[in-house]
């Protein structure tokens, strides 16, 4: 049997996330609403790690890659907030990631 091959993203978000768990649960509500059920079935989005208050590390599938950070720049409210995420980087491993992380190579061109 083989194994789902996954990306790991890294996202920032316009506002601080108070509640980890409740904002995974209004984040995949709010990508339902974008993408719609296929397609987020297709994504199989997890958020996996907090870095910090802004910025989170999502898993998707690897065919579904393209199509989340495409959803994520449509989601413009969660719960009736104003909200907006920036792709800062991705990679096919979580310790990949964390390493830009640490090393700074994934932060927004603002």
């Amino acid at each position: 049997m083989m194994r789902d091959k996954r990306r790991y993203v890294v996202v920032e978000s316009y506002n601080a996330v108070d509640n980890p768990d409740l904002f995974q649960r209004r984040l995949i509500a709010a990508l339902l609403q974008v993408a719609g059920e296929a397609n987020l079935f297709r994504l199989n989005p997890k958020i996996v790690k907090f870095v910090d208050e802004r910025r989170f590390i999502v898993r998707t599938s690897l065919e579904g890659m393209r199509q989340l950070v495409l959803a994520l720049s449509f989601i413009t409210s969660i719960d009736g907030k104003e909200a907006a995420f920036y792709t800062l980087g991705s990679s096919g491993t979580i310790l990949a990631i964390e390493k830009k992380i640490k090393k700074g190579q994934t932060s927004a061109s603002r």
